[in-house]
């Protein structure tokens, strides 16, 4: 065999094995997308169109703190104050998906503008997604938004009804945007 085939094969080779290399770098810097999906809570007419019920409630005692395969629930009993949406029941217990605060007794949400932790002796518009919301044994309520009541009851109603009588455009409903990590 030839000095030139040897080193024309060996060039050839060389070549090859830089394009892989090249073509396995390049897959793994490709941008990857992900969708997250779920309703637009900083919507009231997406939140008031989405839910099962909204009212404003006053929390009256955190009841029970679980936590079940790396998630974390808080149930409060709340007493009911204004239904705004659906039917309520003048005392009930709603859980939500909580977060330990660092202090015992301290729990956070991930979103605290749109998801407030209920804290006894406040009052709060709470959105329902599932659960009995008339305090029916052993299914309470999954709050889903829960804010701070700053208008008061009556500025709540008015609030609540405006939204209520909104309906959200389609774009809204999907809840999904895309994230891009890359």
């Amino acid at each position: 065999m030839s000095v030139k085939v040897w080193v024309g094969g060996c060039l050839a080779a060389g070549v090859a094995a830089a394009g892989a290399a090249w073509f396995t770098v390049a897959a793994q810097e490709a941008e990857t997308v992900h969708a997250v999906c779920g309703p637009d809570l900083g919507r009231d007419d997406v939140v008031a169109a989405r839910s099962k019920g909204v009212a404003v409630v006053e929390a009256v005692e955190n009841t029970r703190y679980r936590e079940d395969g790396g998630s974390a629930y808080l149930t409060t009993r709340v007493k009911t104050l204004a239904t705004l949406k659906g039917e309520f029941g003048e005392v009930l217990e709603v859980t939500q998906g909580v977060k330990n605060g660092g202090a015992p007794g301290r729990y956070a949400t991930e979103d605290p503008d749109r998801y407030t932790v209920l804290e006894p002796g406040r009052q709060y518009v709470i959105a329902v997604q599932s659960g009995s919301t008339t305090d029916t044994a052993g299914s309470e309520a999954w709050a889903w938004y829960s804010e701070p009541a700053q208008r008061g009851i009556a500025g709540e109603r008015d609030h609540w009804k405006r939204a209520l009588a909104t309906t959200p455009d389609t774009g809204a409903n999907s809840g999904c945007e895309d994230v891009h990590a890359g």
